[in-house]
């Protein structure tokens, strides 16, 4: 059965049978002139001042949102990102399924007007490439950099399309988003690594991807790609050196305003000489009032049949659900939880390990947040079999809350973010910075007065959290070492 990407990878084949039948490769071969901004070396810079790369991304349209701004004026949206601090730009110049064309990439190099400002965002070409005179177009129309994609390419053919790149004086960014796509390219030399948190197959993201590929980086710089959206996100995916975000950006009219006030390092959480600024999720609220008036940064709805802290669900009917909502599942069936995520629009779920299988957790469409009770060194290791395909991580001492800590000697070594469930409250937040991939607290019992929800607690604890945040810190970094310089 075809899938979106074997419908894109076809669409492509007869472009760029038209490009050859309207371009003489030769005489593009002859005439295009190489462009002379390094990716590797700015990417390299920014990453030895500790500053995210950012690519921002103009993006019509895609094949899972359907149209995400299409009638955005283009010169003004890129020139927001510029003036927000993006290191790169990257524009879609697919037009069956994103809505792009060359004209955007002229266009963007154009307002920006890159070719005369050194210090102008670098340009990035996305696009499906199989061939070498794609790269060319994407050269004589303003491309410092291309994407080419494991999923769609032989290894050998991939290669030579790098080749063909830097020649031109332009950057490659190798894109994979599995085991098996990493396994085919690793041998092959280059030195910056997207990882896609996107299935190009079926569309579904899973942000923990670029955390379980990015062990494997042998030295490369890594960009983390798709699925980031807010300041939450970014700190699954924060010891990535580039992140590359599109859909976020592009539905928010109004972020071209406030980029040039912020910047897009401020939008998405990141403070001081770190990226790290921990998350607090307040689990077990019960009344529409209380969702809408919390200050946490994640707030959970359980609706656990074994639970004190379960909410009836007809009081959300009819209710706009913020995105900071998070659905709890534990000791439902599979049944019960398609049932509520079909009934209510959420984003975010948060389910347990000993309830769903790998499997059904690919199935679903939202975020993921896998929570695991946690006593001994086994449980986190079971974790493996989730790690891909889930958005992040929550470690408990015992029954979800029941109020217990976690034993501090067991998860300080586990590879992945992280947020810290069992016995939390404002005295004891300290303990977060036991765990260096801890991203921040989940908290049901701390934030309850008598059994009741109790917003002063709540209020306490984003105050004390906050000041944490300030403290300086050892930020933790996956590990890949520094990359060797090419171009």
């Amino acid at each position: 059965m075809e899938n979106i990407l074997d419908r894109i990878v076809r669409q492509k084949k007869q472009e760029v049978a038209q490009f050859h039948q309207q371009y003489d490769l030769n005489e593009l071969r002859r005439t295009t002139r190489p462009g002379n901004r390094s990716f590797y070396e700015k990417l390299a810079a920014y990453k030895k001042r500790g500053i995210p790369f950012f690519i921002a991304e103009f993006k019509r349209q895609s094949p899972s949102e359907g149209w995400i701004n299409q009638h955005i004026d283009l010169a003004t949206q890129v020139r927001s990102y510029a003036d927000s601090g993006a290191a790169a730009i990257s524009v879609l110049t697919d037009s069956t399924f994103f809505g792009g064309s060359y004209a955007d990439l002229q266009a963007t190099a154009l307002a920006l007007d890159a070719p005369e400002q050194p210090n102008a965002p670098l340009l990035l070409q996305k696009d499906f490439i199989l061939d070498p005179i794609q790269i060319y177009l994407a050269r004589r129309h303003g491309a410092d950099i291309i994407l080419l994609i494991a999923a769609a390419l032989p290894p050998e053919q991939l290669l030579f399309l790098k080749k063909t790149a830097e020649q031109l004086g332009m950057g490659v960014l190798v894109e994979v988003h599995d085991q098996a796509e990493l396994d085919r390219v690793q041998k092959l030399d280059f030195p910056v690594l997207g990882i896609n948190n996107r299935d190009l197959k079926t569309f579904r993201t899973a942000l923990n991807r670029t955390n379980v590929l990015a062990r494997q980086a042998r030295g490369r710089f890594v960009v983390a790609e798709s699925g980031i959206r807010d300041y939450r996100d970014f700190q699954v995916v924060r010891n990535a050196d580039g992140f590359l975000i599109g859909t976020s950006l592009m539905a928010q009219p109004e972020y071209g305003i406030r980029s040039a006030e912020c910047g897009l390092a401020h939008h998405f959480g990141v403070g001081g000489n770190s990226k790290l600024n921990r998350l607090f999720k307040a689990c077990g609220i019960r009344t529409p009032a209380l969702l809408n008036q919390s200050v946490a940064d994640f707030v959970g709805l359980n609706f656990s049949p074994v639970s004190q802290r379960q909410i009836d669900p007809d009081l959300l009917t009819g209710r706009e659900l913020p995105a900071h909502a998070v659905a709890v599942f534990y000791k439902n069936t599979e049944a019960e939880i398609r049932e509520v995520l079909a009934r209510f629009p959420f984003r975010r779920v948060q389910l347990y390990t000993g309830d769903v299988t790998p499997e059904f957790v690919r199935s679903l469409k939202q975020k993921v947040l896998l929570a695991c009770r946690v006593q001994a060194v086994a449980d986190l290791e079971q974790l493996e079999n989730y790690a891909a395909d889930v958005d992040l991580f929550i470690l408990d001492g015992a029954v979800p809350g029941s109020g217990q800590p976690i034993d501090a000697t067991i998860p300080v070594n586990f590879p992945y973010p992280f947020l810290l469930a069992g016995g939390m409250n404002a005295t004891n937040l300290e303990r977060v910075a036991l765990f260096p991939n801890c991203i921040g607290v989940d908290i049901a019992s701390g934030i309850e007065t008598d059994g009741a929800v109790d917003m002063e607690k709540i209020k306490a604890i984003e105050r004390r959290l906050r000041e944490i945040n300030q403290q300086p810190i050892a930020n933790s970094q996956l590990p890949h070492s520094t990359p060797q310089m090419h171009q």
